[in-house]
Protein backbone atom coordinates (compact mmCIF):
# COMPACT_ATOMS: atom_id res chain seq x y z
CA UNK A 1 0.00 0.00 0.00
CA UNK A 2 1.24 3.78 -0.76
CA UNK A 3 1.14 5.69 1.68
CA UNK A 4 2.18 9.81 0.93
CA UNK A 5 3.55 12.17 3.18
CA UNK A 6 3.27 16.22 2.57
CA UNK A 7 5.97 18.71 4.15
CA UNK A 8 6.21 22.12 3.08
CA UNK A 9 4.38 21.28 -0.21
CA UNK A 10 6.96 18.62 -0.96
CA UNK A 11 5.51 14.98 -1.64
CA UNK A 12 7.69 11.72 -0.29
CA UNK A 13 7.00 8.19 -0.73
CA UNK A 14 6.53 5.95 2.12
CA UNK A 15 5.46 2.54 2.65
CA UNK A 16 2.60 1.52 4.94
CA UNK A 17 1.61 -1.92 5.70
CA UNK A 18 -1.81 -2.58 5.96
CA UNK A 19 -3.43 -5.15 8.66
CA UNK A 20 -6.88 -6.06 10.17
CA UNK A 21 -7.43 -4.34 14.14
CA UNK A 22 -7.24 -7.16 15.85
CA UNK A 23 -3.60 -7.51 14.67
CA UNK A 24 -2.33 -4.10 14.56
CA UNK A 25 -3.31 -4.24 18.57
CA UNK A 26 -1.00 -7.22 19.30
CA UNK A 27 2.09 -5.95 17.98
CA UNK A 28 4.48 -3.56 18.99
CA UNK A 29 5.02 -0.20 16.90
CA UNK A 30 8.13 -1.76 15.13
CA UNK A 31 6.46 -4.96 14.06
CA UNK A 32 3.90 -2.78 12.81
CA UNK A 33 5.27 -0.08 11.07
CA UNK A 34 9.06 -1.46 10.73
CA UNK A 35 11.57 1.70 11.23
CA UNK A 36 9.43 4.18 12.46
CA UNK A 37 10.89 7.11 13.42
CA UNK A 38 10.80 8.75 16.81
CA UNK A 39 7.31 10.19 17.85
CA UNK A 40 5.59 8.90 15.53
CA UNK A 41 3.06 5.76 16.15
CA UNK A 42 0.31 4.32 14.12
CA UNK A 43 -3.27 4.65 13.96
CA UNK A 44 -5.80 1.77 13.34
CA UNK A 45 -8.98 1.07 13.55
CA UNK A 46 -12.28 0.17 11.34
CA UNK A 47 -14.56 2.23 9.14
CA UNK A 48 -17.95 0.64 9.01
CA UNK A 49 -21.44 1.63 7.56
CA UNK A 50 -23.31 2.49 10.79
CA UNK A 51 -27.12 1.27 9.03
CA UNK A 52 -25.80 -2.25 8.18
CA UNK A 53 -23.09 -2.45 11.10
CA UNK A 54 -20.67 -4.22 8.32
CA UNK A 55 -16.67 -3.45 8.07
CA UNK A 56 -16.33 -0.98 4.65
CA UNK A 57 -13.69 -3.03 2.27
CA UNK A 58 -11.55 -0.35 0.32
CA UNK A 59 -12.37 2.92 1.57
CA UNK A 60 -10.18 5.48 1.89
CA UNK A 61 -8.73 6.56 5.10
CA UNK A 62 -7.13 10.17 5.05
CA UNK A 63 -4.96 11.36 7.70
CA UNK A 64 -3.90 14.98 7.99
CA UNK A 65 -2.15 17.44 10.63
CA UNK A 66 0.00 20.06 10.63
CA UNK A 67 3.27 20.29 13.12
CA UNK A 68 6.05 22.98 13.10
CA UNK A 69 4.36 24.94 10.50
CA UNK A 70 4.60 22.07 7.85
CA UNK A 71 1.24 20.52 6.65
CA UNK A 72 1.69 16.59 6.69
CA UNK A 73 -1.04 13.57 5.61
CA UNK A 74 -1.04 10.30 5.06
CA UNK A 75 -3.67 8.14 3.23
CA UNK A 76 -4.18 4.73 3.28
CA UNK A 77 -6.63 2.09 1.95
CA UNK A 78 -8.98 -0.70 4.08
CA UNK A 79 -8.89 -4.04 4.34
CA UNK A 80 -11.92 -6.47 3.36
CA UNK A 81 -12.98 -6.30 7.11
CA UNK A 82 -12.87 -2.73 6.93
CA UNK A 83 -9.45 -2.39 8.59
CA UNK A 84 -7.18 0.09 8.31
CA UNK A 85 -3.65 1.11 9.89
CA UNK A 86 -1.56 4.51 9.05
CA UNK A 87 1.77 4.60 9.98
CA UNK A 88 4.03 7.22 11.03
CA UNK A 89 1.40 9.60 12.14
CA UNK A 90 3.48 12.03 14.64
CA UNK A 91 2.72 12.20 18.59
CA UNK A 92 1.20 14.93 20.18
CA UNK A 93 -0.30 16.92 17.33
CA UNK A 94 -4.19 16.91 16.03
CA UNK A 95 -4.65 14.56 13.66
CA UNK A 96 -7.62 15.31 11.30
CA UNK A 97 -8.78 11.87 10.00
CA UNK A 98 -12.03 11.29 7.36
CA UNK A 99 -12.67 8.08 5.49
CA UNK A 100 -13.53 8.22 1.38
CA UNK A 101 -15.40 5.87 -0.28
CA UNK A 102 -16.46 6.42 -4.10
CA UNK A 103 -15.25 9.76 -4.12
CA UNK A 104 -17.72 10.87 -1.01
CA UNK A 105 -16.37 12.03 1.86
CA UNK A 106 -17.23 10.86 5.25
CA UNK A 107 -17.16 12.75 8.84
CA UNK A 108 -14.49 13.77 9.83
CA UNK A 109 -12.59 12.73 13.54
CA UNK A 110 -9.70 14.44 15.65
CA UNK A 111 -7.16 12.56 17.94
CA UNK A 112 -3.73 13.53 19.80
CA UNK A 113 -1.85 9.96 19.64
CA UNK A 114 -0.39 10.11 23.22
CA UNK A 115 0.22 6.15 22.66
CA UNK A 116 2.74 4.27 19.86
CA UNK A 117 -0.50 2.28 18.65
CA UNK A 118 -3.94 4.30 18.93
CA UNK A 119 -7.01 3.08 17.95
CA UNK A 120 -9.79 5.06 16.31
CA UNK A 121 -12.92 3.94 14.40
CA UNK A 122 -14.34 5.47 11.65
CA UNK A 123 -18.35 5.94 10.57
CA UNK A 124 -19.36 6.08 6.67
CA UNK A 125 -23.04 5.66 5.69
CA UNK A 126 -23.18 4.33 2.40
CA UNK A 127 -26.60 5.86 1.96
CA UNK A 128 -26.67 8.26 -0.86
CA UNK A 129 -23.56 7.07 -2.17
CA UNK A 130 -23.58 6.34 -6.28
CA UNK A 131 -26.84 7.67 -6.83
CA UNK A 132 -26.12 9.58 -9.73
CA UNK A 133 -26.53 13.60 -8.04
CA UNK A 134 -24.74 16.38 -10.34
CA UNK A 135 -22.16 16.54 -8.43
CA UNK A 136 -19.98 13.30 -9.04
CA UNK A 137 -17.57 13.92 -11.86
CA UNK A 138 -15.89 10.88 -11.66
CA UNK A 139 -15.05 9.07 -15.26
CA UNK A 140 -17.25 6.59 -16.07
CA UNK A 141 -15.23 3.61 -16.36
CA UNK A 142 -14.83 -0.42 -15.35
CA UNK A 143 -12.24 -2.75 -15.70
CA UNK A 144 -14.15 -5.40 -16.68
CA UNK A 145 -16.51 -8.23 -14.60
CA UNK A 146 -13.79 -9.94 -13.09
CA UNK A 147 -12.50 -7.00 -11.27
CA UNK A 148 -14.09 -5.96 -8.88
CA UNK A 149 -11.81 -5.17 -6.64
CA UNK A 150 -9.89 -2.93 -9.12
CA UNK A 151 -12.94 -0.82 -9.91
CA UNK A 152 -13.11 -1.04 -6.07
CA UNK A 153 -9.97 0.16 -5.06
CA UNK A 154 -9.97 3.01 -7.89
CA UNK A 155 -13.60 4.23 -6.71
CA UNK A 156 -12.43 7.95 -6.01
CA UNK A 157 -10.93 8.11 -9.54
CA UNK A 158 -13.81 6.15 -11.45
CA UNK A 159 -17.61 5.70 -11.54
CA UNK A 160 -18.10 1.67 -12.05
CA UNK A 161 -21.67 -0.27 -11.18
CA UNK A 162 -21.88 -4.15 -11.81
CA UNK A 163 -24.51 -3.12 -14.87
CA UNK A 164 -22.10 -0.80 -16.23
CA UNK A 165 -19.54 -3.52 -17.99
CA UNK A 166 -20.45 -3.01 -21.47
CA UNK A 167 -19.90 0.58 -21.66
CA UNK A 168 -18.65 0.38 -24.86
CA UNK A 169 -22.10 -0.06 -26.12
CA UNK A 170 -23.32 3.12 -24.94
CA UNK A 171 -23.71 5.88 -27.84
CA UNK A 172 -21.12 7.79 -28.05
CA UNK A 173 -21.09 11.75 -29.21
CA UNK A 174 -17.30 11.92 -29.53
CA UNK A 175 -14.45 9.70 -29.53
CA UNK A 176 -11.14 11.38 -28.46
CA UNK A 177 -8.22 8.66 -29.25
CA UNK A 178 -6.04 6.46 -26.94
CA UNK A 179 -4.71 7.51 -23.73
CA UNK A 180 -1.82 5.84 -22.35
CA UNK A 181 0.63 6.13 -19.27
CA UNK A 182 3.12 3.70 -18.52
CA UNK A 183 3.38 1.50 -15.07
CA UNK A 184 6.97 1.77 -13.57
CA UNK A 185 7.44 -0.99 -10.89
CA UNK A 186 4.62 -2.90 -8.86
CA UNK A 187 1.88 -2.76 -6.79
CA UNK A 188 -1.27 -1.33 -6.03
CA UNK A 189 0.45 2.36 -6.23
CA UNK A 190 2.00 2.38 -9.24
CA UNK A 191 -1.13 1.23 -10.84
CA UNK A 192 -2.87 4.11 -9.43
CA UNK A 193 -0.75 6.41 -10.01
CA UNK A 194 -0.81 5.42 -14.17
CA UNK A 195 -4.43 5.39 -13.96
CA UNK A 196 -4.22 9.10 -12.27
CA UNK A 197 -2.40 10.13 -15.33
CA UNK A 198 -4.85 8.68 -17.62
CA UNK A 199 -7.68 9.95 -15.89
CA UNK A 200 -6.07 13.88 -16.11
CA UNK A 201 -5.49 13.24 -20.17
CA UNK A 202 -8.57 12.07 -20.57
CA UNK A 203 -10.18 14.95 -18.86
CA UNK A 204 -7.96 17.27 -20.85
CA UNK A 205 -9.59 16.14 -24.29
CA UNK A 206 -12.70 16.56 -23.12
CA UNK A 207 -14.14 12.99 -22.41
CA UNK A 208 -16.02 11.53 -19.61
CA UNK A 209 -15.59 8.15 -20.03
CA UNK A 210 -12.74 5.06 -20.85
CA UNK A 211 -12.89 1.91 -23.03
CA UNK A 212 -11.60 -0.95 -24.13
CA UNK A 213 -8.81 -1.19 -21.34
CA UNK A 214 -6.04 -3.03 -22.10
CA UNK A 215 -2.78 -3.28 -19.54
CA UNK A 216 0.89 -5.20 -18.79
CA UNK A 217 3.25 -4.19 -16.40
CA UNK A 218 4.66 -1.51 -18.33
CA UNK A 219 1.46 0.36 -19.93
CA UNK A 220 -2.15 1.36 -19.11
CA UNK A 221 -4.21 1.97 -22.41
CA UNK A 222 -7.52 2.61 -22.67
CA UNK A 223 -10.02 4.64 -25.50
CA UNK A 224 -11.73 7.83 -24.29
CA UNK A 225 -15.08 9.01 -25.34
CA UNK A 226 -17.97 11.49 -24.38
CA UNK A 227 -21.26 9.74 -24.22
CA UNK A 228 -24.32 11.05 -22.78
CA UNK A 229 -26.88 8.87 -21.34
CA UNK A 230 -26.72 6.87 -17.76
CA UNK A 231 -24.49 3.57 -17.90
CA UNK A 232 -27.07 1.41 -16.56
CA UNK A 233 -29.00 1.80 -19.96
CA UNK A 234 -25.89 0.63 -22.07
CA UNK A 235 -25.93 -3.29 -20.51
Amino acid sequence: MTLRRFASGMAVGALALVFTGAAAVAQELNEVCPDSPDMTGALWGLVSDPDTQMGLPSATVVASWEKDGEEGQMEGQTALDGGYTLCYVPLGVEISVQPLFMGTGGAAATANLTEEITRMDLVFSLSGVGSGGGDDDRIWACFGADDNQINMQNSRLVRCETSWQELERCPKEAEHGQVQATITGAGVGTFREALEKVIVETRRLGANALINWRWNRNSLTAEAVTITVDPSTCT
